[in-house]
C-alpha cells in the first residue's frame, strides 16, 4: 500500500472515532424522559390521539445509549430490533467511508430505489 493512501485511511479513521464520540456525547446529554417537554413530536399522535408503532423509539434509543435497557422496553419493544440495525448501519457506513473515501455513499442505490418504486 502507498503510503499516501494508508495516510488517507488513517485520517479517516481518526475522523470517524472523533465524530463518533462527539455524537455519543451529545446524545447522552440529552435527557432520556421527554427531550421535547410536553411537545408531541409525533405527527400521527398529534393528528389521532392514537400512539402509533413507533412511539417513544426516540426514548428508548436514548435509553439504550445510558445502558438503561429495561427502560428502554418500556418505552419500546421495538428497540430490541431497530437499535442494532441503527448500529450496525452507523458501523457499515463509516466502514465505506473509510475505504473508499466517499461522501455520497448512496447515492447510486437510492436512484435504483426510486426507479424501482416510481415504476
Amino acid at each position: 500500500m502507498d503510503k499516501e493512501i494508508l495516510s488517507q485511511i488513517i485520517n479517516r479513521i481518526i475522523k470517524c472515532i472523533i465524530i463518533t464520540i462527539c455524537i455519543y456525547i451529545i446524545l447522552f446529554l440529552l435527557p432520556v424522559d421527554k427531550p421535547t417537554g410536553n411537545l408531541e413530536l409525533c405527527i400521527y399522535k398529534n393528528i389521532t390521539g392514537k400512539e402509533c408503532f413507533n412511539c417513544g423509539m426516540t426514548r428508548a434509543v436514548l435509553s439504550v445509549l445510558h445502558f438503561n435497557f429495561k427502560q428502554a422496553f418500556e418505552y419500546n419493544h421495538n428497540v430490541i430490533i431497530v437499535f442494532p440495525l441503527i448500529f450496525v448501519l452507523y458501523i457499515y457506513k463509516w466502514y465505506i467511508y473509510i475505504k473508499n473515501g466517499r461522501r455520497k455513499i448512496w447515492q447510486k442505490k437510492q436512484k435504483a430505489l426510486l426507479h424501482i418504486y416510481l415504476e
